[in-house]
């Protein structure tokens, strides 16, 4: 470069005047060389750096130019893009067999502004505490269950023959019904991203599902012949909640030789009538409630030393206050979930609609499945009735 020429020429020309230079003009020869010095070694870095670049643009003339690396992008995404291409998604019997057992824990999407979620328990989490079995592709499931226990076995004589003792078997045929459940959304969650649009969507069309299964086991469980009966009080023609209630239910379960461990489904307004007994003497309360926390849909109800999950549902009668009438009414129930079996016939398939709800600039959602349920083993619940009226 020039200017290196430049430098250079100087740099020889104050090597010459620093013989003779004195005081004020050798400090300023000092000076000028080490600025000069400086310029000097800038540039030829410089230089060296347009070697090395013209050196690596040579090697690398000629070479194919790479190509960038595609963009991942996950399964999630590229079905809840096509989801609002196309509004519909099916969500597999595996898939909603998850979320029935897992208290409706859904992926949470980002918040979307303008929807609220209501607080509180939406659905009653006997949905989350029954068997759920994946039937998908049958037409009926065949679940068998013992009718009646081997009896005692009886005293041999030698040489006869042993008396038999066997048990007795029957079973329960579960088919399905076909559910359709309707949900809405407000059109403002789907200007948001295609995955968080999916998941509100998925969420509501799933709570709706949760709803409509949560409804059809319970009226599974009312109407099962294989529960235990036991009368409840009546006063004045109307079913009643006593300082006893709670006791006679739960040690009316696990039959003549033990007391069987269970949860106690009910109505809300029978919970109520449990924490307004009162005692004879001091009027404390005979019941003790204590709702859990982390889910306000169940609990644990003290008697004393007697200890008893409950779980409410709205689905149930309430006992105190009901009349009786020309049929029996079941009220509550107590026993192990497990005995009770919701089947999954069917993939679940949401579809959704602009037209539906237009003017209301709400996305309808709906959805299909087809399900099933019944209680699968005999006694596996004790059922509190208000009996019939008489005459």
């Amino acid at each position: 470069m020039e200017r290196i020429t430049e430098i250079q020429a100087r740099l020889a020309e104050i090597q010459t005047e620093l013989e003779a230079a004195t005081g004020e003009a050798l400090t300023a020869l000092e000076t000028e060389s080490r600025s000069l010095l400086d310029e000097l070694n800038g540039l030829k870095a410089e230089v060296e750096s347009r070697k090395q670049l013209r050196s690596q643009i040579a090697a690398g003339a000629g070479a194919p130019v790479p190509t960038p690396a595609p963009v991942q992008v996950s399964a999630e995404e590229r079905a809840a893009k096509e989801f609002a291409t196309t509004g519909r998604m099916t969500v597999g019997a595996d898939q909603t067999r998850s979320v029935l057992v897992s208290s409706g824990s859904l992926a949470t999407p980002t918040e979307v502004d303008g929807i609220h979620d209501i607080p509180g328990a939406k659905v009653s989490s006997i949905i989350d505490m029954v068997k759920v079995v994946n039937c998908e592709g049958m037409s009926t499931n065949r679940v068998a269950y013992i009718s009646a226990d081997a009896d005692e076995a009886a005293a041999q004589t030698e040489g006869s023959a042993a008396t038999a003792k066997e048990p007795t078997f029957a079973y329960v045929d579960i088919t399905p019904t076909s559910v359709a459940v309707v949900a809405q959304i407000s059109k403002q969650a789907k200007k948001q991203t295609p995955l968080n649009y999916s998941a509100k969507v998925r969420e509501q069309a799933l709570l709706s599902l949760r709803k409509k299964a949560a409804s059809l086991v319970t009226s599974k469980l009312v109407a099962s012949t294989l529960n235990t009966t036991l009368d409840a009080t009546v006063t004045s023609g109307k079913g009643v909640i006593g300082a006893d209630t709670l006791r006679k239910i739960v040690l009316a379960y696990g039959g003549d030789e033990g007391v069987g461990s269970g949860v106690l489904f009910l109505n809300k307004a029978d919970l109520i009538a449990f924490g307004d007994i009162r005692g004879t003497n001091e009027k404390k309360a005979v019941y003790e409630i204590t709702p859990d926390g982390s889910n306000p849909n169940t609990g644990v109800i003290r008697d004393g030393g007697l200890s008893v999950r409950y779980c409410l549902n709205s689905g149930l009668t309430a006992c105190a206050g009901t009349a009786q009438g020309s049929a029996a009414t079941v009220t509550m129930l107590y026993g192990d979930p497990q005995c009770l079996e919701l089947d999954l016939f069917s993939d679940y398939e949401i579809k959704v609609s602009e037209d539906f709800a237009f003017t209301s600039l709400m996305d309808t959602i709906r959805g299909d499945v087809e399900l099933g349920a019944d209680v699968v083993a005999k006694n596996g619940f004790v059922a509190l009735t208000i009996p019939k009226t008489t005459g």
